[in-house]
């Protein structure tokens, strides 16, 4: 189909602090896309670009950033995956028609709004990251999270639910676009923190019960 991305972001990326892969409760999720935000703000644009990743698998934001208008056939978004260059293939359920729909008028050939089409893409993208993620972190304060809102979680989070609503590790590796099941398999130990917090609980519970 040709779906390229520029060649400046091959050997490319935006250092970051390696960080606690935090998924979000269901319900945080829910209170995310449902909160009311002033339209075309820059708030309303970082909660669109998460919820975006969120529906579409999680999406990494390079890819949001850098998805372009002839990306979205009838029915499905299909794109090459900058960090392996696969191709992907996302059904258009209604969530993710309807920010499209939001998004429908923005001038030039990508989807999204989040850099001037006249700019260069790796530059865009560094900046309009940036200005997301601090977006974000408001956001989180507007809904009461006790931790700053990163894009990540949105990736973090669909694995969970996927998981925890019974999807098995093949089918979660290949909605994510991972090359191993192996490495789908390390994912969501790190994401599963469940085993730790037993046996953290079973401590605490112990201290509890010793006598004075």
């Amino acid at each position: 189909m040709g779906l390229e991305l520029p060649c400046p972001f091959r050997d490319i990326s935006i250092k970051t602090e390696k960080t606690l892969k935090r998924s979000l409760d269901p319900v945080v999720i829910k209170t995310l896309s449902a909160i009311e935000l002033e339209k075309d703000s820059p708030l309303s644009l970082a909660r669109d670009i998460f919820m975006f990743s969120f529906y579409t698998r999680g999406m990494s934001f390079v890819d949001i950033a850098l998805l372009k208008k002839r990306h979205v056939f009838p029915g499905e978004i299909c794109y090459r995956r900058h960090k392996t260059d696969q191709l992907m293939r996302v059904g258009i359920n209604k969530e993710i028609s309807r920010i499209l729909e939001r998004y429908k008028n923005v001038p030039g050939e990508y989807i999204f709004p989040l850099f001037p089409a006249e700019r260069d893409p790796y530059a865009g993208y560094r900046s309009a990251y940036h200005r997301i993620r601090y977006s974000l972190g408001k956001i989180s304060r507007v809904i009461g999270l006790e931790f700053p809102l990163r894009l990540h979680a949105a990736r973090h989070s669909w694995a969970t639910i996927a998981k925890v609503n019974g999807a098995s590790v093949h089918v979660i590796g290949e909605c994510l676009g991972h090359t191993s099941e192996k490495t789908t398999r390390i994912y969501l130990k790190e994401l599963d923190h469940s085993a730790l917090d037993a046996v953290n609980n079973q401590v605490a519970d112990f201290i509890l019960a010793v006598d004075d």
